[in-house]
Protein backbone atom coordinates (compact mmCIF):
# COMPACT_ATOMS: atom_id res chain seq x y z
CA UNK A 1 0.00 0.00 0.00
CA UNK A 2 1.40 3.28 -1.15
CA UNK A 3 2.33 6.01 1.70
CA UNK A 4 0.29 9.23 2.51
CA UNK A 5 2.38 11.79 1.00
CA UNK A 6 2.14 15.49 2.77
CA UNK A 7 4.06 18.52 1.92
CA UNK A 8 5.01 21.04 4.71
CA UNK A 9 5.79 24.48 4.21
CA UNK A 10 7.08 25.85 7.01
CA UNK A 11 9.00 23.03 8.33
CA UNK A 12 12.12 22.87 9.41
CA UNK A 13 10.35 25.97 11.98
CA UNK A 14 8.90 25.44 15.76
CA UNK A 15 5.33 24.14 14.63
CA UNK A 16 5.90 22.78 11.17
CA UNK A 17 8.82 20.59 12.76
CA UNK A 18 6.55 19.28 15.39
CA UNK A 19 4.34 18.41 12.26
CA UNK A 20 7.26 16.69 10.35
CA UNK A 21 7.62 14.17 13.87
CA UNK A 22 4.08 13.31 13.93
CA UNK A 23 3.60 12.78 10.09
CA UNK A 24 6.79 10.54 10.45
CA UNK A 25 4.95 8.54 12.93
CA UNK A 26 1.90 8.15 10.55
CA UNK A 27 4.04 6.77 8.40
CA UNK A 28 3.30 9.70 5.85
CA UNK A 29 6.27 10.77 2.47
CA UNK A 30 6.91 14.18 3.13
CA UNK A 31 8.22 17.23 1.33
CA UNK A 32 9.47 19.88 3.54
CA UNK A 33 9.99 23.11 2.17
CA UNK A 34 11.45 25.63 3.79
CA UNK A 35 13.92 28.77 3.52
CA UNK A 36 15.44 28.41 6.96
CA UNK A 37 15.48 32.48 7.54
CA UNK A 38 13.82 31.55 10.89
CA UNK A 39 13.37 27.68 10.37
CA UNK A 40 16.43 25.77 11.40
CA UNK A 41 17.87 22.23 9.94
CA UNK A 42 18.72 20.46 13.66
CA UNK A 43 14.66 21.11 14.42
CA UNK A 44 14.06 17.86 11.86
CA UNK A 45 17.55 16.28 11.85
CA UNK A 46 16.11 12.77 11.96
CA UNK A 47 14.66 13.16 8.32
CA UNK A 48 18.24 13.33 6.68
CA UNK A 49 18.24 9.93 7.78
CA UNK A 50 14.92 8.67 6.01
CA UNK A 51 14.06 7.91 2.72
CA UNK A 52 10.95 9.11 2.54
CA UNK A 53 11.67 13.00 3.62
CA UNK A 54 13.06 15.53 1.46
CA UNK A 55 13.93 18.80 2.61
CA UNK A 56 13.92 21.50 -0.16
CA UNK A 57 15.70 24.84 1.33
CA UNK A 58 14.44 27.51 -1.21
CA UNK A 59 11.04 29.71 -0.92
CA UNK A 60 7.81 28.41 -1.26
CA UNK A 61 7.21 30.43 -4.58
CA UNK A 62 10.72 29.69 -5.82
CA UNK A 63 9.52 28.51 -9.61
CA UNK A 64 12.03 25.21 -8.61
CA UNK A 65 9.57 24.47 -5.80
CA UNK A 66 6.47 24.76 -7.52
CA UNK A 67 7.74 22.37 -10.21
CA UNK A 68 8.93 20.10 -7.51
CA UNK A 69 5.24 20.29 -5.65
CA UNK A 70 3.76 19.40 -8.81
CA UNK A 71 6.25 16.17 -9.41
CA UNK A 72 5.25 15.49 -5.85
CA UNK A 73 1.65 15.60 -6.26
CA UNK A 74 1.13 15.36 -2.16
CA UNK A 75 -2.11 13.93 -0.61
CA UNK A 76 -2.22 16.62 2.45
CA UNK A 77 -0.67 20.28 2.06
CA UNK A 78 0.11 21.80 5.27
CA UNK A 79 1.18 25.42 4.71
CA UNK A 80 3.08 26.90 8.18
CA UNK A 81 5.39 29.12 5.89
CA UNK A 82 5.31 32.21 6.82
CA UNK A 83 6.88 36.07 8.16
CA UNK A 84 5.62 36.00 11.09
CA UNK A 85 6.58 38.89 13.01
CA UNK A 86 3.84 42.10 13.58
CA UNK A 87 6.85 43.99 14.48
CA UNK A 88 8.20 43.27 10.56
CA UNK A 89 5.41 43.86 9.19
CA UNK A 90 4.97 47.29 10.95
CA UNK A 91 8.73 47.98 9.53
CA UNK A 92 8.09 46.33 6.27
CA UNK A 93 4.86 45.68 5.02
CA UNK A 94 6.31 44.50 1.03
CA UNK A 95 7.89 41.87 2.28
CA UNK A 96 5.14 40.77 4.42
CA UNK A 97 3.04 40.75 1.60
CA UNK A 98 5.08 38.67 -0.36
CA UNK A 99 5.58 36.55 2.00
CA UNK A 100 2.30 35.69 3.20
CA UNK A 101 0.14 36.34 0.25
CA UNK A 102 1.88 36.09 -2.94
CA UNK A 103 3.56 33.32 -2.43
CA UNK A 104 1.45 30.99 -0.87
CA UNK A 105 -1.28 32.13 -4.02
CA UNK A 106 1.54 30.61 -6.28
CA UNK A 107 1.27 27.76 -3.89
CA UNK A 108 -2.49 27.20 -3.99
CA UNK A 109 -2.56 27.34 -8.03
CA UNK A 110 -0.13 24.64 -8.02
CA UNK A 111 -1.90 22.56 -5.09
CA UNK A 112 -5.47 22.96 -7.11
CA UNK A 113 -3.07 20.88 -10.37
CA UNK A 114 -2.06 18.03 -7.91
CA UNK A 115 -4.14 15.21 -6.07
CA UNK A 116 -4.22 16.83 -3.01
CA UNK A 117 -7.15 16.63 -1.06
CA UNK A 118 -6.74 19.12 1.64
CA UNK A 119 -5.26 22.06 2.22
CA UNK A 120 -4.32 23.49 5.79
CA UNK A 121 -3.57 26.87 6.54
CA UNK A 122 -2.45 28.13 9.81
CA UNK A 123 -3.75 31.32 10.44
CA UNK A 124 -3.17 33.89 13.14
CA UNK A 125 -6.18 34.01 15.99
CA UNK A 126 -4.23 36.76 18.12
CA UNK A 127 -4.43 39.30 15.39
CA UNK A 128 -6.78 38.66 12.40
CA UNK A 129 -9.83 39.66 14.80
CA UNK A 130 -8.85 43.16 14.97
CA UNK A 131 -10.00 44.99 18.33
CA UNK A 132 -12.38 41.70 18.96
CA UNK A 133 -16.13 42.29 19.79
CA UNK A 134 -16.20 39.29 22.43
CA UNK A 135 -13.76 37.57 24.31
CA UNK A 136 -13.26 34.64 23.97
CA UNK A 137 -13.43 35.71 20.34
CA UNK A 138 -15.88 33.24 18.22
CA UNK A 139 -14.51 32.69 14.31
CA UNK A 140 -17.20 35.30 13.23
CA UNK A 141 -16.33 38.04 15.86
CA UNK A 142 -14.75 40.47 13.78
CA UNK A 143 -14.26 43.45 15.38
CA UNK A 144 -11.88 46.38 13.80
CA UNK A 145 -9.62 45.60 10.70
CA UNK A 146 -6.35 44.52 12.11
CA UNK A 147 -3.72 46.83 13.50
CA UNK A 148 -0.69 45.06 12.24
CA UNK A 149 -0.54 44.54 8.37
CA UNK A 150 0.78 41.04 9.47
CA UNK A 151 -2.77 40.64 10.79
CA UNK A 152 -4.12 41.94 7.46
CA UNK A 153 -2.45 39.27 5.67
CA UNK A 154 -3.35 36.57 7.07
CA UNK A 155 -7.45 37.73 7.15
CA UNK A 156 -6.81 38.09 3.55
CA UNK A 157 -5.21 34.49 2.46
CA UNK A 158 -8.08 32.58 5.09
CA UNK A 159 -10.58 35.00 2.33
CA UNK A 160 -8.78 34.11 -0.69
CA UNK A 161 -8.56 29.90 0.69
CA UNK A 162 -12.22 30.36 1.06
CA UNK A 163 -12.92 31.80 -2.40
CA UNK A 164 -10.44 29.62 -4.66
CA UNK A 165 -10.81 26.24 -2.80
CA UNK A 166 -14.65 26.21 -2.80
CA UNK A 167 -14.89 26.18 -6.85
CA UNK A 168 -12.23 23.07 -6.21
CA UNK A 169 -11.90 19.34 -5.06
CA UNK A 170 -9.83 20.48 -2.40
CA UNK A 171 -11.13 20.76 0.60
CA UNK A 172 -9.75 23.28 3.26
CA UNK A 173 -8.83 23.74 7.16
CA UNK A 174 -7.80 27.53 8.06
CA UNK A 175 -6.97 27.29 11.69
CA UNK A 176 -6.84 30.48 13.88
CA UNK A 177 -4.28 29.68 16.37
CA UNK A 178 -3.73 31.40 19.92
CA UNK A 179 -0.07 31.96 20.49
CA UNK A 180 1.34 28.49 20.06
CA UNK A 181 4.59 27.86 22.73
CA UNK A 182 6.39 25.06 23.37
CA UNK A 183 9.97 23.53 22.91
CA UNK A 184 11.64 24.45 19.58
CA UNK A 185 10.32 28.34 19.32
CA UNK A 186 13.38 30.50 19.37
CA UNK A 187 14.26 31.76 23.09
CA UNK A 188 16.15 34.49 21.28
CA UNK A 189 13.58 35.78 18.79
CA UNK A 190 11.42 38.27 18.86
CA UNK A 191 8.27 36.53 18.89
CA UNK A 192 7.51 33.63 21.38
CA UNK A 193 6.57 34.88 24.44
CA UNK A 194 7.23 32.12 26.87
CA UNK A 195 9.96 30.86 25.51
CA UNK A 196 12.06 34.29 25.25
CA UNK A 197 10.87 34.65 29.04
CA UNK A 198 11.56 31.45 30.24
CA UNK A 199 15.14 31.77 29.21
CA UNK A 200 16.19 35.36 30.24
CA UNK A 201 14.53 34.23 33.74
CA UNK A 202 16.82 30.92 33.76
CA UNK A 203 19.88 33.86 33.03
CA UNK A 204 18.90 35.56 36.08
CA UNK A 205 18.31 38.17 33.36
CA UNK A 206 14.69 40.76 33.91
CA UNK A 207 11.67 39.56 31.38
CA UNK A 208 11.31 42.30 29.06
CA UNK A 209 7.36 43.93 29.35
CA UNK A 210 6.19 46.35 26.71
CA UNK A 211 3.62 48.67 27.95
CA UNK A 212 1.59 47.74 31.50
CA UNK A 213 2.04 43.49 31.58
CA UNK A 214 -2.07 43.74 31.89
CA UNK A 215 -2.32 42.79 27.87
CA UNK A 216 -3.78 39.41 28.27
CA UNK A 217 -2.89 36.44 24.91
CA UNK A 218 -4.45 32.50 25.22
CA UNK A 219 -1.45 30.39 25.06
CA UNK A 220 -1.82 27.16 23.54
CA UNK A 221 0.53 24.00 23.68
CA UNK A 222 2.29 22.82 20.15
CA UNK A 223 1.17 19.56 20.96
CA UNK A 224 -2.45 20.70 21.06
CA UNK A 225 -2.10 22.05 17.90
CA UNK A 226 -0.26 19.56 15.89
CA UNK A 227 -3.54 17.15 17.28
CA UNK A 228 -5.81 19.70 15.85
CA UNK A 229 -4.32 19.40 12.32
CA UNK A 230 -4.95 15.59 12.77
CA UNK A 231 -8.07 15.77 13.93
CA UNK A 232 -9.29 17.49 10.46
CA UNK A 233 -7.41 14.84 8.43
CA UNK A 234 -10.41 12.52 9.40
CA UNK A 235 -13.54 15.26 8.45
CA UNK A 236 -14.65 16.20 5.12
CA UNK A 237 -15.52 19.22 6.17
CA UNK A 238 -14.34 22.43 5.31
CA UNK A 239 -13.32 24.58 8.10
CA UNK A 240 -12.25 27.66 9.88
CA UNK A 241 -11.33 26.68 13.58
CA UNK A 242 -10.36 28.91 16.28
CA UNK A 243 -7.18 26.53 18.28
CA UNK A 244 -6.36 28.06 21.60
CA UNK A 245 -7.32 27.07 25.16
CA UNK A 246 -10.12 30.13 25.26
CA UNK A 247 -8.30 31.39 28.40
CA UNK A 248 -6.92 35.18 29.04
CA UNK A 249 -3.62 35.57 30.75
CA UNK A 250 -2.03 38.91 31.28
CA UNK A 251 1.81 38.96 30.57
CA UNK A 252 2.42 40.09 34.29
CA UNK A 253 0.30 36.50 35.20
CA UNK A 254 2.60 34.78 32.69
CA UNK A 255 5.96 35.95 34.47
CA UNK A 256 4.31 34.88 37.71
CA UNK A 257 3.52 30.84 36.31
CA UNK A 258 7.21 31.14 35.07
CA UNK A 259 8.43 31.94 38.11
CA UNK A 260 6.17 29.24 40.31
CA UNK A 261 7.80 26.61 38.00
CA UNK A 262 11.39 27.76 38.06
CA UNK A 263 11.33 28.67 41.81
CA UNK A 264 12.46 32.20 40.84
CA UNK A 265 11.24 35.74 41.55
CA UNK A 266 11.51 37.95 38.71
CA UNK A 267 10.99 42.05 38.51
CA UNK A 268 9.98 42.82 35.28
CA UNK A 269 11.72 45.80 33.08
CA UNK A 270 9.15 47.79 31.73
CA UNK A 271 9.54 49.28 27.68
CA UNK A 272 7.04 51.26 25.43
CA UNK A 273 3.88 49.44 24.16
CA UNK A 274 4.67 48.05 20.76
CA UNK A 275 2.65 49.40 17.60
CA UNK A 276 0.07 47.16 16.40
CA UNK A 277 -0.20 45.19 19.97
CA UNK A 278 -3.82 44.47 20.89
CA UNK A 279 -5.04 44.97 24.74
CA UNK A 280 -6.89 41.64 24.75
CA UNK A 281 -7.01 38.55 23.63
CA UNK A 282 -8.25 34.97 23.74
CA UNK A 283 -10.17 32.54 21.26
CA UNK A 284 -13.44 31.04 22.05
CA UNK A 285 -12.90 27.30 20.56
CA UNK A 286 -16.29 25.89 21.10
CA UNK A 287 -16.74 25.24 17.32
CA UNK A 288 -13.49 23.10 17.11
CA UNK A 289 -15.22 20.82 19.54
CA UNK A 290 -18.07 20.56 17.90
CA UNK A 291 -16.65 20.08 14.47
CA UNK A 292 -13.75 17.86 14.90
CA UNK A 293 -13.81 17.00 18.73
CA UNK A 294 -10.99 18.63 19.59
CA UNK A 295 -10.01 20.82 22.85
CA UNK A 296 -6.94 22.04 24.53
CA UNK A 297 -5.01 19.19 26.92
CA UNK A 298 -2.27 20.75 28.01
CA UNK A 299 -2.41 22.96 30.84
CA UNK A 300 -0.16 26.18 30.64
CA UNK A 301 1.84 25.13 34.02
CA UNK A 302 2.79 21.65 32.41
CA UNK A 303 2.99 23.70 29.07
CA UNK A 304 5.85 26.04 30.59
CA UNK A 305 7.45 22.89 32.70
CA UNK A 306 8.33 21.14 29.40
CA UNK A 307 9.82 24.80 27.77
CA UNK A 308 11.58 24.72 30.85
CA UNK A 309 13.06 21.46 30.59
CA UNK A 310 13.57 22.07 26.81
CA UNK A 311 15.64 25.53 27.53
CA UNK A 312 17.59 23.93 30.68
CA UNK A 313 18.84 21.11 27.53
Amino acid sequence: MSKIKSLITGGAGFIGSHLVEKLLEENHELLVVDNLFTGNKSNISEINNINTAELLEKEVGDDDSLSRILNFSPDYCFHLAAQSSVTVSVENPLLDENYNINQPLKLIEVIKETDCKRFFFSSSGGTIYGDPINIPTKENDFGSEPASPYGKSKKKLNEHIVSIFEESDVNYSILNLANVYGPRQDPHGEAGVISIFVNRILDGKSPIVYGTGEQTRDFIFVGDVIAAFMKCMLSEENHILNIGSGIETSVLNLISFIDSVCGTKSEAQFMPKREGELLRSALDCSLAKEKISWEAKVSLEDGIHEVVNWVKN
